[in-house]
């Protein structure tokens, strides 16, 4: 992995994963590049293990094409020219409201899902929203508002199974302590899994749709 030393004024030394090949180090102008070196050694595995980590997620996201196709539950189901006739001579702008029209068009598929877990965990909601944020998959509000990203469509299914098992686990607990997480494990056993496979959508969350 390439490392670019950045010596700036600071006090400590700070390395940050840019991608599965670079890395940037800010270190003081003071040290020495021994210690710089030092301490790029004593990180070699954690390097290594987050470049591997950093080279799935890079594989996975190259994995899909929102331009040219539409996925449901993680799998191609229809190619995006098939949303108007002349699909490939729309400009970018009306390329991308006629997708995420589709997405928004099939929420309800969300909607049934979410009631069928509340009805299944007998955790409540009054009302489902979609959301459009660039950040988050959910949340739920103490007016039992459940917000969720319709860009979850896009995800196997049992991901989005989490995230609504975690947002409706709010009704109960609204934070993140552990009584929370206990609360998602009674529900969702293998939830330390699934949260870590969600991380590796994030692109998902990013895509410019």
């Amino acid at each position: 992995m390439k490392i670019n030393i950045i010596r700036e004024k600071r006090k400590t030394m700070v390395l940050k994963i840019v991608d599965s090949e670079n890395a940037v180090l800010k270190a003081p102008t003071n040290f020495s590049q021994k210690k710089i070196d030092d301490f790029i050694e004593s990180k070699s595995k954690w390097l290594e293990k987050n470049s591997i980590k950093m080279k799935e997620k890079e594989n996975l996201s190259h994995s899909f094409d929102f331009e040219t196709y539409l996925y449901l539950n993680g799998k191609i189901f229809s190619s995006t020219a098939e949303l108007a006739f002349d699909f490939n001579a729309l400009t970018q702008e009306k390329k991308k409201k006629l997708i995420k029209k589709f997405y928004l068009a099939n929420f309800e598929r969300l909607e049934t899902l979410a009631k069928e877990i509340s009805d299944k965990t007998g955790l409540k909601f009054k009302e489902i929203k979609p959301t459009t944020s660039v950040r988050i998959w959910g949340s739920y509000n103490i007016s039992k508002v459940m917000k969720l990203n319709w860009k979850l469509l896009i995800l196997p299914k049992e991901l989005s199974e989490y995230v609504i098992y975690h947002e409706l686990c709010h009704s109960v607990h609204m934070n993140h302590k552990p009584k929370f997480w206990k609360s998602v494990e009674k529900f969702c056993p293998n939830y330390k899994q699934l949260k870590k496979e969600l991380s590796f959508y994030s692109f998902v969350l990013k895509a410019d749709f």
